[in-house]
């Protein structure tokens, strides 16, 4: 059978099938197929005189002003293949450097347009002097292959990824390998077994996530623990195997870089995510790691010691024999007891129809209620009023926990200090989270276009907060997620409030003491930041399980499976509101009579402006992902609508002098809007996730 055409009944069984397909079958040493090389580099290499046939395009393409930006732009809107060719050149000679970011565009490219060989030339070629690079573009393009929406391109795919193999073990053919000096690493064996140990290393971790969620107590385990239920039992369960598995894991990675009692960091495992400098990972700290137990499945939290290669290399004639025995052993911060696993419902991504029924039921008698206050109203099982809930007479408490209990910087530095690997300065702790069963290829470009907005905002000096993080994909139903310290959920919060009675302006009153006005000014740019984010890309299902709250006071969005226009319920557009601003919102921020709410809606518009001066770039990002990549914000949609709704809520047609008033009625459609009110209380409702 072909990969793609198994059953969708067991997809557990088909990931597991996916994943073994690396881990259990060694890579050998490829000869790369150079008639298919030469097919792709033919275009790429050929002398095209731009500056003769259009002098005016060649001074642009060569113009400190033409940006990858612009590249990405001529790239989707021009057919010319001689165009196409020249603009390639410029990513080897002029762009080399800055092309990580766009490498989700270059292979969607890739997916779309025959004339695209030579950028699959650069590809392969830029994958043989950068191994991360390398790495993310294999587990790109494997998303691809193993798409079963995509098999119409499997063979070219199948192609595509034993060259991107093969050249990057072998070497480029264009110019000499210079991503290190190290002559170790010149070899193709050690350049395999660094490829081959950074593959399987990720694909076990996808498969520990989708066993935790397989594992079950059996009766004899039932009758040995009288006294817990299974819930308790399947949780220790799965805290002895995952503390199991970092152990072995830890023993593997000390294992892939000591060698015959030298240090040899250039074979070592590859963190995935862009740095300036290139981190190998040299142990996993088990007290800091810890599952989540949802409907769905199983993610787990990691938190890992990194180390520059370079430093490690610098240092490999160490008595690596005593390192080896202390990290195979461990360190007080690695005990089973440590594992803590988060047992919790996971919100459900679509809902079925008895749930939208009821939904609209409520909307309904909500909608009633405004017009007839008087009148109480009834569903068939519950009065409104539970679920939105009249004003009681409120007597302050008092604060009696910290949400963010000790500063991250103050546990890694205690991290470092009991360290075995403290000696290196490069030394670095860094947490992720493995997600399996869960295709991120949407996640990975919602957070490509946050960024950019937030590279757009600093560059005008508009001080909006958004905070971009870390997405890599490792197949088309597995990823890696950076983790963000120091937050707490708006849902976990508002729980904590309710059980000490205190309100949310209070909370930020008594917990931030003398900083209040500084927390308040960080919440309101925040907010300005990602409520203009939500708006223009059309984020939905923002209830309080998928907003964060960060020890300065600053809200970070995260969870972006509803964009550009698709949303919960099958698209019957519950989350009417531009963007969400809800009654805690307003009473922090003093009343929308306020500064600091004027402050907050300037800043939108301003905001607005700037984002309004890019708006090709952002629809161009867009553009191309949407040209072939299976994502559930294209699929069966119009490419060109959704690129048309999405300039117009840029307001492209107007002056800014125009757009003032319709700013204005954005906020008047956003503020108490009692559609997010329902919405929230509907997730509460359904998913315990407190409004």
């Amino acid at each position: 059978m072909k990969i793609g055409e198994e059953s969708n009944s067991n997809e557990e069984q088909l990931e597991l099938k996916q994943q073994n397909s690396i881990s259990n079958n060694k890579l050998n040493i490829v000869e790369v197929d150079k008639k298919y090389i030469d097919e792709l580099t033919k275009k790429v290499h050929y002398k095209y005189n731009l500056k003769q046939k259009n002098g005016s395009l060649y001074d642009l393409f060569t113009s400190e002003y033409f940006t990858m930006d612009f590249l990405i732009d001529y790239l989707i809107h021009k057919e010319d293949i001689f165009i196409v060719d020249f603009i390639t050149n410029l990513l080897y000679e002029k762009f080399k450097n800055n092309t990580y970011y766009y490498l989700p565009q270059l292979c969607a490219f890739t997916l779309s347009k025959k004339y695209f060989a030579p950028i699959e030339a650069f590809i392969i070629d830029h994958s043989a002097e950068d191994l991360m690079f390398a790495v993310s573009a294999n587990w790109i393009v494997d998303s691809y292959l193993k798409d079963s929406r995509l098999l119409h391109r499997q063979k070219h795919f199948i192609k595509f990824t034993e060259c991107l193999e093969g050249i990057m073990i072998n070497g480029s053919k264009k110019e000499k390998n210079k991503a290190y000096d190290n002559k170790f690493y010149m070899d193709k064996e050690k350049k395999l077994e660094q490829f081959d140990n950074t593959l399987n290393f990720y694909t076990k971790l996808n498969r520990t996530c989708l066993k935790l969620k397989d594992l079950k107590p059996d009766n004899a385990m039932i009758d040995s623990n009288p006294n817990l239920t299974q819930i308790e039992i399947l949780k220790k369960m799965r805290r002895k195997y995952l503390y199991d598995k970092i152990k072995a894991f830890n023993d593997d990675i000390i294992n892939t870089f000591i060698k015959n009692k030298i240090f040899d960091p250039y074979i070592g495992i590859i963190l995935p995510f862009e740095q300036k400098t290139k981190k190998i990972i040299v142990h996993i700290l088990s007290q800091y790691s810890f599952f989540f137990a949802t409907k769905e499945r199983i993610p787990v939290k990691l938190t890992m010691e990194c180390l520059d290669i370079d430093e490690l290399n610098e240092n490999k004639e160490m008595d690596v024999e005593v390192l080896r025995t202390q990290t195979s052993h461990g360190n007080e911060l690695d005990n089973e007891n440590n594992i803590i696993g988060m047992e919790s419902d996971e919100k459900k991504k679509e809902m079925s129809k008895n749930e939208i029924a009821e939904m609209l039921k409520i909307i309904e008698n909500v909608k009633y209620q405004n017009a007839h206050p008087n009148e109480e109203v009834k569903t068939d099982e519950q009065n409104v009023s539970q679920v939105q809930p009249k004003a009681e007479e409120h007597e302050p408490g008092n604060i009696t926990f910290n949400p963010f209990v000790k500063p991250w910087k103050e546990t890694e530095k205690e991290i470092k200090e009991k360290s075995n690997f403290k000696m290196f300065n490069s030394l670095s702790i860094i947490s992720f989270i493995v997600k399996a069963k869960d295709d991120l290829r949407q996640e990975v470009m919602t957070m490509q276009l946050i960024k950019k907005y937030d590279e757009i905002f600093r560059s005008e000096n508009i001080p909006l907060k958004l905070h971009p993080y870390e997405i890599i994909i490792t197949s088309n139903s597995s990823g890696l997620i950076e983790f963000i310290p120091d937050t707490i959920s708006f849902d976990a919060l508002k729980k904590k409030l309710l059980e000490n009675n205190i309100t949310f302006l209070e909370f930020f009153q008594k917990h931030f003491g003398d900083d209040f006005e500084e927390s308040q000014k960080n919440f309101a740019e925040s907010l300005a930041g990602y409520s203009l984010v939500c708006y223009l890309l059309a984020i939905k299902d923002r209830h309080n399980g998928n907003i964060l709250l960060n020890k300065d006071g600053c809200i970070i969005h995260i969870d972006f499976g509803f964009i550009l226009g698709i949303s919960p319920g099958g698209n019957l557009n519950f989350e009417n509101a531009p963007f969400k601003i809800t009654k805690d919102y307003i009473n922090l921020m003093g009343g929308i009579d306020s500064s600091i709410f004027c402050y907050f809606k300037s800043l939108f518009l301003r905001g607005l402006f700037a984002a309004r001066r890019k708006v090709d770039v952002i629809a161009n990002l867009i553009e191309a992902m949407g040209l072939g990549v299976p994502m559930p914000c294209f699929n069966g949609r119009n490419l060109k609508e959704i690129i048309t709704a999405f300039k117009e809520r840029c307001f492209v047609k107007f002056s800014e002098v125009e757009i003032v008033p319709l700013v204005n009625n954005l906020f008047d459609k956003s503020v108490n809007s009692w559609r997010t009110t329902q919405y929230d209380y509907f997730q509460k409702l359904t998913n315990n996730i407190q409004p």
